[in-house]
């Protein structure tokens, strides 16, 4: 995955980006970010699991079945009940590099040249789309932080597992690299390290209380079905041939 950028004026002076206009850009994204703000909410409303991506343990809401198909997004609206904060601010995100955050944004999101949105205004302020995300990642990169502790707290005691391949059968799932928290290893620590988790306990619980609402995602799947599924779908029901017209609209 290619790195993102440092967002600045002298780095952005002749770049643009595409300022998504509904939520297509994550149309194919089986897992969305989150942070501990957001867990009672999207724990009440998705599967949420801990992956290792970039080197890195990342929250993510679990949003398919399927890799390719988000469930939750249909004619790029949001059709579940929490729409993660990540889908409002993206490209954007801060990147913490010692004591200080900096502004990137996905590379992916470099516009065609004489297209798309400027980075800042003609004074070098942020332009008014960049403002915008910039303030909801300033006001919740605290919780971003707290996440990242809490899940390093479960990782470092030997609690973070995969779900196992007769799980993710049960529910459905059709991908790997999902984890969660092993209960009988939490329930075998001693008090003291038990109390070291104690900020990392919401997370823990969230995290397998949430793993019931893979019954939205079959519910979802019903109604939002992965594109080719539901043309196969179709064949099906009217016993359409090979050699039969078919009209792309």
């Amino acid at each position: 995955m290619r790195a993102p950028w440092i967002i600045s004026p002298h780095n952005c002076q002749s770049l643009r980006w595409v300022c998504p206009q509904d939520l297509n850009f994550a149309g194919s994204y089986a897992l969305l970010p989150l942070h501990a703000g957001e867990l009672a909410k999207a724990a009440a409303s998705m599967p949420l699991a801990l992956v290792h991506q970039e080197d890195e343990w990342q929250l993510v809401g679990v949003c398919a079945l399927a890799p390719g198909h988000n469930l939750f997004i249909q004619g790029g609206q949001w059709l579940g009940a929490y729409q993660p904060l990540w889908l409002s601010t993206y490209p954007f995100r801060l990147l913490q590099v010692g004591t200080q955050a900096v502004l990137t944004c996905a590379p992916e999101a470099k516009a065609p040249e004489g297209e798309g949105e400027p980075f800042f205004a003609d004074d070098d302020q942020p332009a008014p789309a960049v403002t915008k995300r910039l303030e909801l990642l300033k006001s919740s990169h605290s919780l971003q932080q707290a996440t990242v502790r809490a899940i390093k707290a479960l990782v470092d005691m030997d609690l973070v597992t995969p779900w196992s391949d007769s799980l993710r059968q049960q529910l459905g799932i059709q991908f790997t690299g999902l984890h969660r928290v092993d209960e009988h290893a939490l329930s075998k620590l001693d008090d003291a390290s038990f109390l070291q988790l104690r900020q990392a306990l919401p997370l823990a619980y969230a995290l397998n209380f949430s793993i019931q609402q893979c019954h939205l995602l079959q519910r979802l799947e019903r109604i939002n079905p992965f594109p080719d599924k539901a043309v196969a779908d179709v064949d099906k029901l009217f016993g359409q041939q090979d050699d039969t017209i078919r009209f792309n609209f």
